[in-house]
């Protein structure tokens, strides 16, 4: 008898270390989603699907060449969401078009770490040999702290002309408080002016001379939205701005389509002249333009249906427009991205769509205009194999029925 509870003891111990190790899971700072933003690089292939963005998409399916005729010097200047205590490094080749291109995976790589900015106390912490055609970690020098990377791909395996890296990824620790400059400004984009308007987390935006329009909210330096154009184009976006409040970072999906789209990607300019002027309201020009609006100033803990306190701002927004429609009916629906069970992301979704609901009734909106609907991962509005789509499509929605 004793022997069964010494057993019993040892499976509740294991179980329990099995428990918090995936509770625990590592999480990827080098791409768009976590706050990463490429300030610049050396070069890219002509061909718009092998971008120097890629390499830091989350995606090892999408990645970046060298322009033709410079496969060696190639580097990649980022910033990370703020200063971090590096523990390791990931470079993957795996899916480098080694089969018609041999020696074209990324070789030698030099890793350069700076803790004072982008244009200064830069120090080669590590030179490393990727793998070709696959995949390696690598750890990094204890007590390397960085909020800036370098990383130059010195070599590669042999290609005369061309180098491919698909993916890179980072690990460490948080140190300190990140900078979050307001987004307020005038950017220059690859599709023109973008005036962006920032009031609380709460963000509103025009573009092409006020024929399209932005609306969403900042969490940190990452924004996400929804944008709309001429009526009744629509889609989703996220976008990163450095902690300088200058490069800004980003890529939008078309409304139905799951793959990339493109990238939209821009500087402040103070002397630009904006060509618009970004509305101040967010959910009532929506709702009445399209009967529909997705909630991105509405957030969540992780795995969890707790409303966080920065969710109050775009609550109120419908709180009182209901309050000045009295013949309005709304569903409110939540949705999920596909990294769980089905049945594990429509039961979330679910609650997520009552906890908005509960939220109304408590602040004056009756309970019979409100429906709550999940839909787990159903409907995405962006390509859940990066991290920038999964938080797109882990959204909750508000629907006019009546």
């Amino acid at each position: 008898m004793k022997n069964i509870w010494v057993l019993i003891g040892i499976f509740c111990l294991t179980l329990a270390v099995t428990f918090s190790a995936s509770a625990q899971k590592r999480i990827d700072i080098l791409n768009m989603s976590a706050g990463t933003v490429v300030l610049s690089y050396s070069g890219e292939y002509s061909d718009s699907g092998w971008t120097a963005m890629n390499v830091f998409d989350g995606n090892p399916m999408t990645g970046w060449s060298s322009p033709s005729g410079k496969p060696n010097g190639n580097y990649f200047l980022v910033e990370l969401p703020q200063a971090y205590r590096l523990s390791s490094m990931v470079l993957d080749n795996a899916n480098a078009q080694e089969s018609g291109y041999p020696g074209i995976s990324s070789r030698s790589v030099e890793v350069w770490a700076s803790a004072t900015g982008p244009d200064s106390g830069f120090r080669k912490v590590a030179t490393v040999q990727a793998v070709k055609g696959g995949r390696k970690e690598f750890a990094l020098p204890q007590g390397t702290v960085a909020q800036w990377m370098k990383i130059v791909v010195a070599t590669n395996w042999g290609h005369p002309t061309y180098t491919e890296l698909m993916e890179a990824e980072l690990f460490g620790t948080p140190i300190g408080s990140p900078a979050h400059p307001s987004l307020t400004g005038v950017y220059r984009t690859n599709y023109g002016p973008l005036s962006l308007l920032q009031q609380g987390n709460l963000v509103t935006g025009c573009y092409q001379q006020g024929t399209g329009i932005v609306s969403g909210a900042a969490n940190g330096r990452v924004l996400n939205f929804e944008w709309r154009q001429s009526g009744n184009h629509t889609g989703t976006a996220m976008m990163v701005l450095d902690s300088r409040g200058k490069v800004l970072n980003g890529v939008w999906y078309n409304a139905g389509q799951t793959a990339i789209a493109g990238e939209w990607v821009g500087t402040r300019d103070p002397n630009l002249q904006a060509s618009c002027t970004p509305p101040s309201a967010t959910v009532n020009s929506e709702i009445k333009q399209s009967g529909r609006a997705i909630l991105y100033g509405v957030h969540f803990n992780s795995d969890s249906s707790k409303l966080l306190p920065d969710s109050d701002a775009t609550l109120q927004q419908i709180a009182a427009l209901m309050k000045g429609e009295l013949s309005l009916h709304l569903r409110v629906e939540g949705y999920t991205d596909s990294t769980n069970t089905d049945a594990y992301n429509l039961n979330l979704s679910s609650r997520r769509a009552e906890a908005v609901i509960q939220w109304l009734t408590q602040h004056g909106v009756a309970t019979g205009r409100l429906v709550a609907k999940g839909f787990g991962k159903s409907s995405p509005v962006a390509d859940n194999n990066t991290p920038q789509g999964r938080a797109l499509n882990r959204r909750v929605e508000i629907v006019v029925i009546k």
